[in-house]
């Protein structure tokens, strides 16, 4: 028995200053919604929806309370995965014997031309599993329209769909007991990499070696609790992306395949990939 879900919903990016997080992430091409405030958690953040149907969040957040959810980090620190139903996905991972909260309810003020609307989730939370620097949960979204607007969805760089989380591990085999127990046949795994399909998209766990050898991107010093290195985005067109970045003054690189690569030093802590795929 492994939990349903249906692909990556949203990375969570959590920043220090959302004020220049949000012109940062504007000068790499992404379009960002109105700034959200979430109700009665003094959190507040922008999303980056796309047109492949997940996005990211730029999301601030005050001391206490949710903070000690996530790593007290600038860069990404969560991935919410997108459940058939988040009450079935409680259901799965209590009889996988994992005791977590019960599903709950989030909401956020989305402002429109029309007058102010209420966005609204059902989140279910994942059991605390290694590595320490990525926190898991579900997002159900009971309100999605509100989340997709056609108007946020169209980014300068070209960018269609989260297609990947990159995560660096000392030892990628290590983490196949729990990740298979989560997710059953969905995970493949080898020497230096540990991959989740699920869908259209992966998670991939990569040794050091396996991330250098992709990336020229220096690692951080300590790796014993793992890296949430950052993302891959499917794009229409990597030189659109390329002049985008170009015209920005961004630093960025190519990879041996040819993808674009933005260093976490220009993206608020988060590496990003774009891909152009067939």
């Amino acid at each position: 028995m492994a939990v349903l879900v249906n692909g990556i919903d949203h990375l969570v990016i959590r920043v220090r200053d959302l004020d220049a997080s949000e012109a940062l992430y504007r000068k790499l091409g992404f379009a960002l919604t109105p700034r959200g405030f979430h109700a009665g958690r003094g959190s507040a953040n922008h999303t980056a929806p796309m047109q492949g149907g997940n996005y990211f969040e730029l999301l601030h957040l005050p001391s206490g309370g949710d903070a000690d959810f996530f790593p007290d980090r600038e860069g990404p620190v969560a991935l919410a995965l997108a459940p058939a139903d988040s009450l079935t996905l409680y259901a799965e991972l209590g009889a996988l014997g994992y005791d977590v909260e019960p599903p709950r309810d989030l909401s956020r003020p989305v402002h429109l031309p029309e007058g102010v609307r209420e966005a609204r989730f059902l989140n279910a939370s994942f059991p605390q599993i290694a590595p320490e620097t990525v926190r898991w949960f579900a997002c159900q979204h009971l309100t999605r329209d509100l989340v997709f607007r056609p108007e946020w969805q169209s980014h300068a760089n070209g960018a269609e769909r989260l297609v990947e989380a990159i995560v660096v591990h000392p030892s990628p085999v290590e983490l196949r007991t729990t990740y298979t127990k989560l997710f059953g046949e969905a995970v493949q795994y080898d020497r230096d990499s540990l991959v989740i399909k699920l869908g259209e998209d992966e998670v991939g766990f990569v040794s050091p070696g396996a991330f250098q050898a992709r990336f020229s991107v220096p690692l951080p010093v300590d790796l014993s609790k793992g890296w949430f290195a950052g993302a891959v985005f499917r794009v229409g067109s990597l030189e659109q992306a390329a002049g985008v970045l170009s015209r920005a003054g961004v630093n960025f690189s190519r990879t041996p395949a040819g993808s674009i690569v933005v260093p976490p030093s220009e993206a608020a802590g988060a590496l990003l990939e774009f891909v152009a795929l067939s």
